[in-house]
């Protein structure tokens, strides 16, 4: 095996969440409200309306990299639940249910929910289950699915389109000008200098991700996986704040240097595109690959919670944050395709995943996309995002094994 040359994110990561923590306690010691978020909300809200935002998402993968995601997603299926229903809602709802099994600390009690149907219709259903659960009001955002009638010539890294229909630009943008009334009924009303602030940060931060990522294609790759999830929680969740911004300054001068250098994780012998939410009991799932010299330069999971800001159009970039890969027809692959190509990948690991069933759907049409398009192999694992009994992480790294010796 080669050596592992991870970048050395985690130390950052850690103070970036240390003062997410720092400014949790602060707002709570003013009695500010609590939401909770999903994935693909306009997160610059959070540090607009100064809320305190729980993320069942971000703490359902939490317990997972800890261990209790097990027992609750069980707690979950006992009480009435199926074993099919998303894991972050299983997770969520173990929490819920039977608090003593859950990882500490603990989301807190929300005073109102925001939903979104940006990717998945179940966040709808779990912002319903889990504010008629506390009695707290909840708000959807309702965002477009992007076919090739409504989008057209759309980057899969930034989001940006040559085109895209008014018409749903229009009605998103004003569901989300109604979202600021709600959020004003549940948080007080907010600051225009703030706004206009919150959104220059966002901006900035937004465009050292993209080009970020866009390093991470660099010969040989520069980083691990198992640091860039760490991304994830930045694009999704904490976009708007200068604590992420800081992390991503530091993080793009180190991926800056490292491309300098020619220095890579590891020993490159192939270059795999990987798609799926990351199984997050077993991040060393990626360490394996790298170490055996299969490196991982792009991760359309990753690149989905990216997008460009505009601070200029604030409610057109919160919209450019549903156009993604997984919120968009079949036939919008061809954006995956361009980042493949440049990439100069030859192989994907795609995750297939029982505990998402909406990302899970479109991992045999990007296989056959990139079989036909580029003549690139898939390997197609199963690996839930929260519960690890249904990934043996052995008969993982015995697929993975002949995978590589198959493409080699």
């Amino acid at each position: 095996m080669a050596e592992w040359n991870h970048i050395g994110y985690k130390t950052l990561y850690r103070e970036l969440f240390r003062k997410h923590l720092e400014r949790q306690s602060r707002l709570a010691e003013k009695n500010r409200p609590v939401g909770w978020f999903f994935s693909f909300h306009p997160s610059e809200l959070i540090y607009v309306f100064d809320v305190i935002p729980a993320f069942p998402e971000q703490y359902s993968a939490y317990c997972a990299a800890r261990g209790s995601s097990s027992e609750l997603i069980d707690s979950a299926i006992s009480h009435g639940y199926s074993h099919f229903i998303c894991d972050y809602f299983k997770t969520t709802l173990g929490m819920i249910l039977e608090p003593e099994k859950a990882t500490k600390p603990l989301m807190p009690r929300p005073d109102f929910i925001v939903g979104t149907r940006a990717l998945c219709v179940a966040h709808h259903e779990m912002a319903d289950v889990f504010a008629k659960y506390y009695g707290v009001p909840r708000y959807v955002i309702n965002y477009p699915y992007w076919t090739s009638d409504s989008l057209r010539n759309l980057d899969e890294i930034t989001k940006e389109a040559e085109w895209a229909e008014e018409l749903y630009m229009e009605y998103t943008v004003e569901r989300l000008k109604d979202l600021m009334g709600f959020m004003e009924s549940v948080a007080g009303p907010y600051d225009e200098e703030k706004f206009r602030e919150v959104f220059a940060i966002s901006e900035k931060t937004s465009r050292l991700l993209i080009e970020t990522l866009n390093l991470m294609m660099s010969t040989p790759t520069p980083a691990s996986q198992r640091e860039l999830g760490d991304f994830v929680f930045i694009a999704f969740f904490v976009l708007g704040s200068d604590y992420a911004y800081e992390f991503m300054k530091k993080a793009h001068e180190m991926m800056k240097e490292r491309v300098k250098r020619r220095e890579g994780v590891s020993d490159e012998k192939h270059r795999l595109l990987t798609f799926g939410i990351m199984p997050w009991h077993t991040l060393s799932l990626y360490e394996y690959c790298e170490s055996n010299g299969a490196n991982f330069p792009v991760n359309l999971y990753v690149n989905a919670s990216v997008h460009r800001v505009d601070a200029s159009k604030p409610f057109e970039s919160m919209v450019r944050r549903s156009m993604h890969v997984t919120n968009s027809g079949y036939e919008m692959l061809d954006s995956v395709v361009k980042t493949a190509k440049k990439a100069d990948i030859d192989g994907a690991l795609l995750l297939e995943n029982t505990g998402c069933r909406i990302t899970s759907m479109i991992v045999r049409p990007l296989a056959k996309v990139l079989q036909e398009e580029l003549g690139i192999s898939s390997l197609i694992l199963e690996a839930p995002q929260c519960d690890p009994r249904l990934m043996p992480l052995e008969r993982a790294k015995n697929l993975i094994d002949a995978y590589l010796e198959s493409i080699s």
